[in-house]
């Protein structure tokens, strides 16, 4: 909580939950994080990325987590297949994704990440 003015009047800081998703097969001992330009994710560190939860949904493997983000928050990530000890064994092509957390979000707001490996 923030306090402003001489008169105890407080702002409160909203965040959004961050939803990612992402079809991914990996083989056994396989993980998928995202790793990123914003301390949450990392700071590009890749070992203090962002480990996603495998689930499957017929013959597919659905890679996710979710997280809550300040408003306002601009960051670049990009998926990563590492093991066991988050040593990288690929990465994706590209450049970095790009995205924004609009600073007038609602908070509580769920934005959804909805990726494909590239």
């Amino acid at each position: 909580m923030v306090t402003l003015g001489l008169f105890g009047e407080e702002k409160r800081s909203s965040s959004v939950n961050l939803s990612f998703r992402i079809p991914y097969h990996t083989h056994w001992g396989e993980h998928l994080l995202v790793s990123g330009s914003h301390p949450i994710f990392g700071s590009s560190n890749v070992k203090r990325g962002l480990v996603l939860k495998p689930s499957h949904r017929d013959e597919e493997m659905i890679w996710s987590n979710t997280l809550r983000l300040p408003s306002g928050v601009r960051f670049e990530y990009s998926y990563f297949v590492v093991d066991d000890e988050k040593n990288v064994l690929r990465s994706e092509a590209g450049r970095r994704r790009k995205a924004a957390v609009p600073s007038d979000a609602r908070n509580g707001l769920l934005v959804e990440f909805r990726d494909l490996w590239q």
